[in-house]
């Protein structure tokens, strides 16, 4: 994934300013009221050949009113997701208690990031002097800029550029090991699961929704596989004060599933599945990653024999097309189904990697033609000559035929499923392409 800048301050010291000047057009809301970007703004920017995201925020505030406590969480939430940050002060409104206040905690508790220091608005040889004030925030070493006018912010950015290959080189897998996200809605039971797995308390538990706010690995072996086990914030529904916390978490979320070879979908069994959901799983599939649905909570569900079955049916009903994400009930309290949940993972991953000669791929064609024939609307017939499977990250395979226009959905459907029977590719989204031959 591309790194991540956030641009950190008070409200109304120019980030939104600076913020469009280095993507070099007008995406954000530039306005001298203090906290009107009060969401995140992120877009993708570029320099000197290095692609990148830049997130604008609402600001650092500690002002005790509801609007900017929403606007300090997702501050803060900003700084924890971001690579490389960006702390930007005001030459003309001069030295503040919330500068101070949050220079203390970027020094203190995200000293292991990349910082950077700007000061704003230096506009005249006086503000030039009065700047020099700013190294009493601990950053001694200032980039003074004019986000206005661009002045300092070519060599602002080249500095930051130097850090970028650093973190290109971060490798996001080792080899080996099956990377799990667990994702789901807040209050899920998404740190119970993990910490049972662990077996000890590696994250923090609480009945309060949202209480994970990063993406936190940890190693975890099984039969002598590896895995490395995300847990993540969850995602909510959305309202006018935390609709900029639902986007990190959002954020943070779809940051998993990229890194991830299975995505374990988890749902509280009371309220059962929800649109937020729905755009998790949609999320996990659109990515072309395994997708397993877990139903945590099953031991406070009053059940019978056929309970579960129901439950089933009545979840793949909201599912439509995604029938082949397993459903799986367990309970991370009682540890019930933990361990087969982790092993139908690793199938999972095992189906994604899978590989099938072409020898076999025709040979299922051969017979699949034998039992339906493809019919055409315009009456032209439709040949497929062969197939094969493309080399991917996830299954695609390719079928040459006389002519690709001539393939109706309920043939590639049907295409679909027979594979999925035949070479047992559960859990997983594949691609089908038609090739003229």
């Amino acid at each position: 994934m591309k790194p991540l800048i956030a641009l950190v301050g008070r409200p109304n010291v120019g980030k939104s300013t600076l913020f469009n000047r280095i993507l070099r057009q007008r995406s954000a809301i530039v306005d001298s009221t203090p906290g009107v970007t009060r969401d995140r703004h992120v877009l993708e920017g570029e320099w000197q050949g290095k692609q990148f995201l830049l997130m604008d925020t609402g600001g650092y505030n500690a002002d005790p009113d509801l609007i900017s406590k929403a606007m300090l969480e997702q501050t803060l939430m900003a700084i924890r997701d971001a690579d490389i940050i960006l702390f930007l002060t005001d030459a003309r409104a001069g030295l503040s208690y919330e500068d101070l206040e949050l220079a203390r905690l970027l020094q203190r508790t995200f000293q292991h990031k990349q910082l950077f220091f700007a000061v704003n608005k230096v506009e005249s040889p006086q503000l030039l002097i009065d700047a020099e004030s700013f190294i009493q925030t601990g950053f001694t070493n200032p980039y003074f800029i004019s986000a206005k006018d661009g002045a300092g912010v070519a060599d602002l950015l080249d500095d930051i550029l130097e850090a970028f290959p650093e973190l290109e080189n971060i490798p996001e897998k080792e080899d080996g090991a099956i990377n799990l996200a667990i994702v789901g809605r807040p209050n899920v039971g998404k740190s119970s699961f993990v910490n049972a797995l662990l077996g000890a308390n590696r994250h923090i538990v609480s009945s309060v929704a949202g209480t994970t706010r990063d993406a936190i690995d940890s190693r975890f072996i099984r039969k002598q596989q590896e895995f490395i086990l995300i847990d993540t914030a969850g995602l909510r529904k959305r309202t006018k004060i935390d609709r900029g916390i639902e986007y990190y978490s959002s954020l943070r979320t779809e940051k998993a599933i990229e890194r991830c070879d299975v995505a374990l979908v988890m749902l509280d069994a009371q309220p059962g599945i929800e649109k937020q959901d729905m755009k998790i799983i949609n999320m996990a599939v659109e990515k072309k990653k395994g997708a397993l649905l877990l139903i945590n909570k099953w031991d406070l569900i009053e059940k019978d024999s056929k309970t579960s079955k129901i439950y089933e049916e009545t979840l793949r009903s909201h599912m439509g097309n995604l029938s082949y994400v397993p459903v799986i009930f367990i309970s991370a309290l009682t540890k019930k189904n933990l361990y087969r949940a982790i092993d139908k993972a690793q199938e999972i991953a095992e189906n994604r990697a899978r590989k099938i000669s072409t020898s076999a791929l025709n040979r299922f064609l051969e017979e699949v033609l034998q039992q339906k024939h493809p019919s055409s609307r315009t009456g032209k017939e439709l040949k497929i000559k062969y197939m094969t499977q493309i080399e991917s990250h996830w299954p695609i395979f390719a079928f040459f035929c006389n002519d690709p226009e001539l393939v109706q959905d309920n043939f590639r459907k049907f295409l679909e499923n027979k594979l999925r029977e035949e070479f047992n590719l559960e859990g997983i989204p594949i691609s089908l392409r038609f090739m003229p031959k």
